[in-house]
């Protein structure tokens, strides 16, 4: 999602058009859930998508001609025997697809925002007005409420705006986005929960290290990824790693800011470094920690670390043997069942998030005014 609002925020300051596409509410079978977005950029290429097959298509085909001089819109798809997938099968189910055609400043202000408040791993909720019979509130509308307090942009009318934030916690709370009704359904609002990125953070740029890192990017985490080594800690080597620490293991995993948005993955080139990296994450705040080697191994770090006062409730905290049992020998493999592992505690993971009644560092930002 990163990839496709740093490339709004670019067509917008170039003053170039591109079609913003979001499913915004399904019903029954569908190829994708609320929440997908699709960018079609100006030479016609694409960032994202909305599931493929021909529903995709008539939504692309559509979004390139209001890129001709149209205005935002919602395409409402019954995929039945019009639109079904490539191969004939049909999904019977329904998909609401909103085409944005953001242009203006004010728009590049809330996205540029929404990414620092992401960056800084503050949940927000995103709205748009993607429909309306009211004349004052503006088909493409645009209103950010993080956590904070903190809110950017307006939908038009404070009483709606009102209305929209008493919704946020359960947005947040189930992570599901959807469509807000209001005025009897007169006006309806966009509401698409942004969750802070975790960080992986790796202990030790091996084989595994090297695998996991490419893995992990590729499932939605920043990746921190700490060695001792400078030849293997590289940007070379690791060219998706969002930083890369080197030093002593455990030094450095002792100073590195983990909490409850942090998945520790220990997997360094012998016994001692990871019994020492280990006793440096036990004790933090981590959603995640996880422990290569063998049984064996594990017992005799777990009886040094007891030795070293270590709670026997922590020790139980952590995933050892790391990863999910699929049989795995190579390195792809075991990288595999280590992400395998992260998504399935990832995915299981509820955050409790509230929203200040006042913003902690920033007041409302109308932008536009």
């Amino acid at each position: 999602m990163r990839d496709i609002y740093r490339k709004v925020i670019e067509l917008i300051e170039s003053e170039e058009i591109g079609a913003y596409c979001t499913v915004v509410e399904t019903k029954g079978s569908t190829p994708q859930k609320p929440g997908s977005k699709l960018l079609i950029l100006p030479d016609l290429r694409n960032v994202g998508t909305l599931g493929g097959g021909c529903v995709e298509a008539e939504a692309r085909r559509q979004a390139i001609g209001l890129m001709q001089g149209g205005a935002p819109r919602l395409l409402d798809f019954q995929l039945d025997s019009d639109y079904g997938w490539d191969d004939g099968l049909i999904c019977g189910g329904n998909m609401k697809i909103f085409i944005d055609l953001p242009q203006t400043k004010e728009e590049s202000i809330i996205l540029t925002r929404l990414q620092e408040l992401s960056e800084s791993k503050i949940p927000l909720v995103s709205t748009t007005v993607v429909q309306s019979e009211v004349d004052h509130i503006q088909v493409g509308e645009k209103m950010l409420f993080a956590a904070n307090g903190e809110k950017v942009g307006s939908l038009g009318d404070t009483a709606l705006e009102a209305a929209v934030q008493d919704e946020l916690a359960e947005v947040l709370e189930k992570d599901a986005p959807g469509v807000f009704r209001w005025h009897e359904e007169a006006v309806w609002v966009f509401m698409d929960a942004v969750q802070p990125q975790p960080t992986l953070l790796i202990a030790g740029a091996g084989h595994v290290g090297q695998a996991l890192c490419h893995i992990g990017k590729w499932l939605g985490f920043d990746i921190a990824i700490v060695d001792d080594r400078a030849d293997f800690a590289s940007e070379e080597r690791l060219p998706e790693a969002d930083q890369i620490i080197i030093g002593d293991i455990a030094e450095e995993l002792s100073k590195y800011p983990i909490d409850h948005l942090t998945y520790v993955v220990i997997v360094t080139r012998g016994h001692q470094h990871d019994e020492s990296a280990l006793h440096s994450v036990i004790e933090s705040n981590a959603r995640y920690i996880g422990l290569i080697g063998s049984r064996r191994k594990i017992k005799l770090i777990y009886d040094d670390l007891r030795d070293l006062g270590i709670p026997e409730e922590r020790l139980a905290q952590v995933y050892a043997p790391i990863g999910l049992d699929i049989n795995s020998k190579t390195v792809p493999e075991i990288a595999v069942s280590i992400a395998a592992q992260l998504v399935q505690v990832r995915n299981s993971t509820k955050l409790d998030i509230r929203f200040d009644a006042q913003p902690a560092r920033m007041p409302t930002i109308k932008v536009g005014a």
